[in-house]
């Protein structure tokens, strides 16, 4: 029959046919081979990764939070509505917000939702990857005070990615007699309200500087989908450089935020505070360099911010080192 067909009709079956057909097939395999369970460890076991490098205390799976991770997850599978559920005939709502979410879970403390949707299936892995490059959600993921976490991956109509962390102290103090009398007074939100709680000794709260990228496999760009987006001016930028004090009562302010290739300093960059964020998130102990331009693959950088605080000069200094290419298609 093909003899009958014009050249460009045959060429078309023939050649790009069999072609469309591959790529159909490998689309249809790459979608089916995921594992919730083994993603949400994935991307757990990514996201500890991330924190170790900076420094920080691995997460721990908690059971309240699993729950709560687990039921958003598969909400957002139906109706991708981000952190917020509106759809009250969905299965499984059990909350409009996070925090009403982690309190119907059994969860008393305040948590943190860091989430991904699409619409074709990503691994837990490449999620987490991708939320480091988020400002916002990486500087909420780099947590010191939080221990625990819960962490889904589902899918159906959408694909899903929740992690939801808490603080085990916080948890432990929501928990207690709150009517007790101490030496100290908490004020604090438990059962998503605000509650007083005594306590003979105060809490311990980490006092360091959180810094990322810091180590290797960093990856070099970020593609400006954050929401809220804090570079809405630019497509896509560097996977901007970031530092948050933790732990300060007193005033930090910046002198200078460099990032240097190969001690050359890098100076196409936009330097975002807590004073010229367009989304008033960025708290005042929190501070980021976006590189205007991607970063290059498998290069080392250097980073040294320097500040004055209690009038004293300081500088933190830090490295890291991008990835390298995953295949030949990257630019």
């Amino acid at each position: 029959m093909l003899e009958n067909q014009s050249p460009i009709v045959r060429r078309l079956v023939m050649f790009w046919l069999p072609i469309m057909v591959v790529i159909g097939v490998f689309l249809y395999l790459s979608q089916t081979h995921y594992d919730a369970q083994k993603e949400a460890q994935y991307g757990l076991q990514r996201l500890n990764f991330w924190r170790r490098q900076a420094g920080l205390p691995v997460l721990e799976r908690q059971a309240a939070l699993e729950q709560a991770a687990q039921k958003h997850a598969q909400y957002l599978t139906h109706n991708p509505d981000g952190h917020d559920e509106r759809n009250r005939s969905n299965p499984h709502f059990t909350g409009a917000d996070p925090q009403e979410r982690a309190n119907a879970a059994g969860y008393p403390a305040a948590v943190s939702e860091n989430l991904t949707i699409s619409h074709f299936a990503r691994s837990g892995k490449r999620s987490v990857d991708s939320l480091m490059t988020a400002l916002y959600h990486r500087l909420s993921l780099l947590n010191p005070d939080q221990d625990e976490v819960g962490v889904a991956w589902a899918r159906g109509k959408n694909s899903a990615f929740v992690l939801e962390s808490g603080s085990s102290q916080d948890r432990q103090l929501c928990e207690q007699n709150h009517s007790v009398q101490a030496k100290y007074i908490l004020t604090m939100i438990c059962h998503n309200k605000k509650v007083e709680i005594h306590v003979n000794q105060a809490p311990i709260m980490q006092k360091m500087a959180v810094k990322y990228p810091i180590g290797s496999q960093i990856e070099p760009s970020y593609d400006g989908k954050e929401q809220p987006n804090p570079m809405p001016q630019a497509d896509k930028t560097g996977n901007p450089i970031s530092i948050a004090f933790y732990g300060e009562t007193q005033p930090i302010q910046m002198i200078s935020f460099k990032l240097f290739q190969d001690n050359q300093p890098i100076n196409d960059v936009k330097i975002l505070t807590a004073s010229n964020d367009i989304n008033r998130l960025l708290a005042e102990t929190e501070f980021a360099l976006f590189p205007m331009k991607s970063l290059e693959f498998d290069k080392d950088y250097r980073v040294e911010f320097a500040y004055r605080q209690n009038n004293q000069d300081k500088i933190e200094k830090w490295q890291f080192h991008t990835r390298k290419k995953k295949n030949i298609f990257e630019f």
